[in-house]
């Protein structure tokens, strides 16, 4: 932990030097040698600190690399690609439970703890910046959106954890740990307060930033884990109806992207009205990704290597049998969500299309009804208009979208016994234009409950949400009863990284 507190101390300096570089203009004490007492003086300054814990929610720590493969690798949904998946992730999806000094958890952990220091430094700063009360009090909001986010991916995946509420100023500043309760009650006290302080909705310039949509339906998937499904239902009805699922399912995994010669050849459709709340990533079309994992300074990369991972160059990771065959055969998100040998890629580039061939697919076979061939992943893949060797990309990642806050409410209806509703819930989804699959009818809990699980797999598929839906599911006991587990022997959470119980005093 010692360690952990030296890199959270470091990064509150961090924060400053990255908003001065981005602000020529700032009022302060001295610029050149700016401090958190002469900072943090206007609701300008204030946004600038804000914006540097969205840099770390897009950093390799988290979202732009590691934070996906603790979802996706534990969640069933994924094979190996080969014996170029390496040792960390494969620990992840093999195991059933990784080693404390797991690299992919321990980034996580540590992302998730800089981003809750980041917020706590906003938080005790904003009191006294009074130039713009309603700017000043927006960002409180988003700054308790984002440390709720991760608070909860710590107590989701962790359980019980170290709760920080202030900014760690002392490398002796640790904390044992704390309950889960109390950490779920911390988390719907900040999202319930952001759900009251945010806007609906922002001009263009400033999307990407969290809203009320987002915190309530962040705010209702934390109730739902937590098991209060009334109170998971009264937050997501408060996004019900404020947006609309968009007629081409594919929109959703799309965005700009440049080809080899820094060319943009898509104008995707991101912040579209199905999006709640989306990370943002961008290519610039420079081959670049910030491996230093920071997600500091103006001039850095702030692209994602999320389609290398999952690409046919790197190889990394495929889709597992089982999700293969969890789709329905006439279902039209299966060729949205998966590649296979025989298909064309480039289709969209201009250019001319490349049929894929085994011998340029550089990731192991699987079997789907019997039939076994190479397969990859398509959502968040670019080879519609790249086909390179390298290219990370600038797809924003969709963190939450109205299809799954529509499939919370068909649960929460399920749990309470309203099967019916819940039918309504998943068949929105399900009647989608570019999807158009069969309306369902369950007659009974159980059956609702087994609509949902399925639903929730084919439309949300490799969204970095089933591994929680598991967790969750399986606590309840509906595996086997609803259906086989999906990581049979898994254990549910994470151990404790090492380099925290090496250094915490209070926690061993």
């Amino acid at each position: 932990m010692k360690k952990l507190i030296r890199i959270m101390i470091t990064a509150a300096v961090l924060v400053l030097y990255t908003i001065i570089a981005c602000n020529e203009k700032l009022d302060v004490t001295d610029q050149n040698n700016p401090t958190t007492e002469s900072y943090f003086k206007t609701a300008l300054e204030l946004q600038n600190g804000v914006n540097a814990i969205y840099s770390l929610i897009r950093s390799g720590s988290l979202m732009g690399r590691e934070w996906f493969f603790t979802h996706d690798m534990r969640s069933g949904e994924t094979a190996a690609g080969g014996a170029q998946l390496e040792a960390p992730r494969a620990e992840l999806m093999k195991q059933p439970s990784p080693a404390p000094s797991n690299s992919v958890m321990s980034n996580v952990w540590t992302g998730s703890y800089q981003m809750i220091n980041r917020a706590n430094l906003i938080l005790a700063k904003a009191p006294d910046v009074t130039d713009n009360p309603s700017l000043r009090d927006r960002l409180v909001g988003e700054t308790k959106f984002l440390r709720g986010w991760a608070y909860f991916e710590l107590v989701s995946q962790w359980g019980d954890v170290p709760l920080y509420t202030e900014l760690i100023t002392s490398a002796t500043g640790f904390q044992p740990k704390s309950p889960a309760a109390d950490i779920y009650a911390f988390v719907i006290a900040d999202l319930t307060e952001a759900a009251q302080k945010l806007p609906a909705s922002y001009g263009a310039s400033d999307n990407g930033r969290a809203t009320s949509g987002a915190a309530n339906a962040l705010l209702g998937r934390v109730q739902m884990q937590k098991g209060d499904y009334a109170a998971a239902k009264a937050a997501l009805l408060q996004v019900f109806g404020k947006y609309s699922l968009v007629s081409d399912y594919n929109w959703n995994f799309d965005g700009d992207v440049k080809n080899d010669n820094n060319v943009t050849v898509i104008n995707g459709h991101e912040f579209n009205s199905e999006s709640v709340f989306e990370v943002v990533f961008v290519d610039k079309g420079d081959n670049n990704f910030n491996w230093g994992y920071n997600g500091e300074g103006p001039t850095n990369p702030i692209s994602t290597v999320r389609n290398q991972e999952y690409g046919i160059t790197w190889g990394n990771v495929i889709p597992s049998n089982r999700f293969l065959n969890e789709f329905e055969p006439n279902d039209p998100r299966y060729k949205y969500t998966i590649w296979e040998e025989g298909e064309k890629i480039l289709t969209q580039s201009g250019g001319t299309p490349i049929t894929l061939t085994p011998d340029i697919m550089n990731i192991a076979t699987s079997t789907r009804n019997g039939v076994t061939i190479k397969r990859f992943f398509r959502k968040y893949n670019i080879y519609d208009w790249v086909n390179s060797g390298f290219h990370p990309g600038g797809i924003n990642q969709r963190v939450i979208r109205y299809a799954d806050v529509l499939l919370m409410l068909a649960e929460c209806e399920a749990e309470v016994g309203s099967p019916a509703q819940a039918a309504t819930y998943i068949n929105m989804v399900r009647s989608r234009p570019s999807v158009n699959m069969p309306p369902v009818s369950p007659a009974t809990k159980n059956d609702a409950l087994k609509a949902v699980m399925h639903e929730r797999l084919v439309e949300l598929g490799i969204e970095e949400v089933f591994s929680i839906d598991i967790l969750r599911w399986r606590k309840k006991g509906y595996f086997p009863s609803l259906m086989a587990d999906w990581v049979p022997g898994q254990v549910d959470l994470f151990p404790i990284p090492a380099s925290e119980t090496s250094t915490n005093p209070l926690i061993k």
